[in-house]
């Protein structure tokens, strides 16, 4: 069932036109798939049934988001003992979490999601500007509008400064003004998650390697749970980096290449030993060769050294 879902969610960014690598073969991962489209870059988790998700992946997919300036979403069928409806978001770990068809008509037909999932039902985010200035046209009241809808004048004040309501009160508040009243569910930028420079252990000649990154003058953010170890940033650039000194680095550095393939973006392997075998798009650098290097915009020209002789 996962790798049948998995195959339906890269033909429906393929049909929209992305750039897509998954993951399918990879552990461990926090992500399944990486896409890009002009400026736009998601970060898929694939699950069929969403409660395996895991809170360690979650925060590094959300780590993640903030770093390469993404979008995570989980997609997935089956949510706690229930199947997941098309047009609901639900949450988990704080990512938003939709079904394959809600996925497909966001990417394919340009419809985005109105109601979320929370404890109690379904709910809606209103559009309470758009509500003060209908009702105020039609000289309605807030205890009238209170009236018509049962409830309180504190409740009607809540509405118009931006408090959810369930879906029931948002059809009755649409059937008194006459007017669409709620708010799309913005999937795009549906996290919000500050990152720091985490100390993820790295330890010898990997460890090393990451203090000299940064003594360098990169931003250096480890990742644990990725085909890639850390997101090296210089300025506006950003560089998926490989450190791990694994006897495959080759196969590593594929995964790698693949990757920064997709998101259109430099990826640099640095080892400990010179590799035989070359990877398109990745750049293998030699540890050593990181201490003639004094500042990020000598590690820019450096990559572009090795990728011409490359």
């Amino acid at each position: 069932m996962h790798a049948a879902l998995l195959e339906s969610v890269v033909k429906i960014l393929l049909k929209a036109d992305f750039n897509v690598a998954d993951l399918a073969e990879t552990k461990p991962r926090c992500f399944d798939i990486v896409a890009r489209k002009d400026d736009l870059i998601l970060i898929l988790k694939v699950l069929y049934n969403v409660d395996s998700m895991k809170s360690e992946a979650a925060e590094e997919m959300k780590k993640l988001t903030k770093i390469l300036d993404a979008s995570p979403m989980v997609i997935g069928e089956r949510f706690k003992f229930d199947f997941l409806e098309r047009g609901v978001v639900y949450t988990r770990y704080g990512l938003p979490v939709i079904n394959l068809a809600t996925f497909y008509d966001f990417i394919i037909e340009g419809i985005p999601p109105y109601v979320y999932s929370a404890p109690g039902g379904y709910y809606v985010k209103l559009d309470s500007e758009k509500i003060r200035e209908v009702r105020e046209k039609l000289g309605i009241s807030i205890g009238e509008m209170a009236k018509l809808l049962g409830v309180s004048r504190r409740t009607i004040k809540k509405y118009e400064e931006g408090t959810d309501t369930s879906l029931p009160i948002a059809a009755k508040i649409e059937e008194i003004l006459g007017t669409f009243a709620i708010k799309q569910i913005d999937l795009l930028n549906f996290v919000d998650h500050e990152i720091e420079e985490e100390d993820i252990s790295f330890e010898g000649k990997e460890g090393e390697i990451l203090d000299q990154l940064r003594l360098i003058g990169l931003s250096v953010y480890p990742v644990k749970q990725a085909p890639f170890d850390a997101v090296s940033r210089v300025e506006e650039r950003q560089i998926l980096t490989g450190i791990k000194q694994v006897r495959e680095i080759e196969k590593r550095a594929r995964l790698l290449g693949k990757i920064s393939e997709a998101l259109e973006t430099k990826a640099a392997y640095i080892t400990d030993r010179d590799c035989k075998r070359r990877v398109d798009s990745v750049i293998f650098v030699l540890r050593e060769e990181l201490y003639s290097v004094s500042s990020p915009k000598d590690f820019i020209s450096l990559l572009r050294e090795k990728s011409s002789e490359n």
